[in-house]
């Protein structure tokens, strides 16, 4: 055993003196010792503390590089994803340039052919103000097939046909209406026939004069009559 004896005025002794008893011991000596080793035990302590630390630091330092290099893979994974992606926007900005740049073409077009479009439209209202007479004037004669799809109200418009002076004839299956010269002219033309003879018939009409001719015979409309040899219509 070791002997370390020191100095002290009479002030710290007595609070020494004091300390001691309030932590239960009979002098100053041992309370002394136990204050060195108390402090010697704090010392031990921060020693291991420090030990530890640097222990835990080289751990976390040991699991980072572990969890780096599991991490590296997939991290340059997404660096790939993410350049691919630029390149398919690049891709898509290129096409809606490319895009913008056929709408403003075609706008331009439609542009320089508005005009055209116009004048188009000017000759389709020119057309629908003109009466129905005129219409029928125009293609001498107008059969209810062909104009089934294009009039709804057929009686309203034959009607109005007949009010304006067309003549209407009603056939087997539909009605025609005739332009009132045309009709004259066809009739002056049947009655110079002679032969029943469609060839030779055909050779004589035109188109629409054959087909009204045709039409007329297989609704028993107009006959041919044997004695006079000249074709009749049966009213």
């Amino acid at each position: 055993m070791k002997t370390i004896i020191i100095k002290i005025d009479d002030k710290l002794y007595e609070e020494l003196v004091a300390k001691a008893k309030s932590e239960g011991l009979v002098s100053v000596t041992e309370y002394v010792r136990t204050l060195i080793l108390r402090d010697l035990e704090k010392a031990k302590q921060g020693e291991a503390e420090s030990k530890v630390g640097v222990g835990v630091e080289k751990i976390v330092q040991l699991i980072e590089r572990k969890l780096m290099d599991r991490i590296n893979p997939f991290t340059s994974k997404v660096d790939e994803i993410a350049r691919k992606y630029a390149e398919i926007i690049e891709r898509i900005e290129a096409i809606e340039d490319k895009i913008k740049e056929l709408e403003e073409r075609l706008s331009q077009q439609v542009k320089e052919a508005k005009p055209e479009k116009v004048r188009g439209e000017e000759v389709e209202k020119k057309r629908e103000r003109k009466s129905a007479l005129e219409i029928l004037r125009e293609n001498k004669a107008l059969f209810e097939s062909d104009i089934v799809s294009r009039i709804k109200n057929r009686d309203a418009f034959f009607s109005k046909l007949q009010r304006e002076g067309a003549k209407i004839i009603e056939t087997k299956d539909e009605r025609i209406a005739i332009d009132p010269d045309f009709w004259r002219i066809f009739l002056e033309k049947i009655s110079s026939i002679t032969t029943q003879n469609e060839d030779e018939i055909k050779n004589v009409l035109d188109d629409i004069e054959f087909r009204l001719f045709k039409k007329l015979k297989e609704s028993a409309l107009l006959i041919f009559d044997v004695a006079t040899k000249r074709w009749k219509l049966v009213s």
